[in-house]
């Protein structure tokens, strides 16, 4: 999961630094859909049961999509990013209680809960000073379609019976759907500027399919809460990006909120 949160947090910047969001992301749901569709052949196809857990898995990916392209729209990546990802430990755990009847230790929960204060905090550094209300509302809803589908893929992994399977269909039908949604929204020229871009949106795509394909895995084997909390290392990774990369400052504030987000994580790794 350090390594999924590694190359989450990589093409997370790739996608940040390129001048438009939505094709870059199309591009790179396009290079996970080819590695995912060599794998469809050999596994079975999913029950009928597993369907509808797919179809509503599908669209709360896209709109993670459309509200983080909306989001890098209108913020830096170290505001955006955090503010994205902030509280989706704490949401995920509270959806898994509910939905999956998962309760995770005392410990386990303050773990979960150190990881979030200490990501929010991160992005209260670039945000004090004026409220923007675009981007919340962007950050806000990618943090909840986050929450829901890790609760959902969750579901379905264990419903499929083959983590692998379910991964590999979904990634399939969520990307070509994107696909699609992003040649409405971006016109015939989608395509020549995917051609353009194919540098950049091979990388991020490589990077985007091994840290799902890591997260799905875990999710298949482990409580949501503390997965999804673990994935949020993400965050530290993209400080060092943003700062090695984008030459953005790395201040005693963002350092302390680094500090709670390990602390957290060694909570939750640490005590069952």
């Amino acid at each position: 999961m350090l390594a999924a949160g590694v190359m989450h947090a990589s093409w997370h910047g790739l996608v940040k630094s390129g001048a438009d969001q939505v094709i870059n992301l199309a591009g790179m749901g396009l290079v996970a859909t080819v590695c995912a569709a060599v794998v469809l052949p050999f596994v079975p196809a999913p029950p009928v049961a597993v369907w509808p857990v797919l179809v509503a898995s599908v669209i709360l990916h896209n709109g993670y999509k459309v509200c983080l392209a909306w989001a890098y729209k209108r913020g830096d990546l170290v505001q955006a990013f955090p503010l994205a990802r902030g509280a989706v430990p704490l949401f995920a755990t509270a959806i898994g209680f509910v939905a999956l009847g998962q309760v995770p230790s005392f410990r386990q929960l303050g773990g979960i809960a150190l990881v979030s204060v200490g990501i929010l905090l991160m992005s209260l550094e670039s945000s004090r000073r004026a409220f923007n209300a675009p981007l919340f509302t962007a950050t806000a809803g990618a943090g909840l379609a986050v929450a829901s589908y890790s609760v959902l893929d969750a579901f379905g992994t264990r419903l499929y019976g083959d983590w692998l399977g379910f991964t590999a269909w979904l990634i399939v039908f969520d990307n070509l759907t994107y696909l699609g949604l992003s040649r409405a929204i971006r016109g015939p020229a989608l395509w020549p500027n995917l051609l353009r871009l194919r540098v950049r949106i091979l990388a991020s795509g490589g990077l985007g399919v091994a840290s799902f394909v890591v997260f799905l895995w875990a999710l298949s084997r482990h409580a949501v809460g503390s997965v999804s909390a673990v994935r949020e290392t993400s965050v530290l990774f993209a400080m060092l990006i943003g700062a090695l990369v984008y030459h953005e400052p790395l201040s005693p504030w963002r350092a302390v909120s680094g500090i709670l987000v390990v602390a957290g994580i060694v909570m939750i790794a640490v005590w069952k």
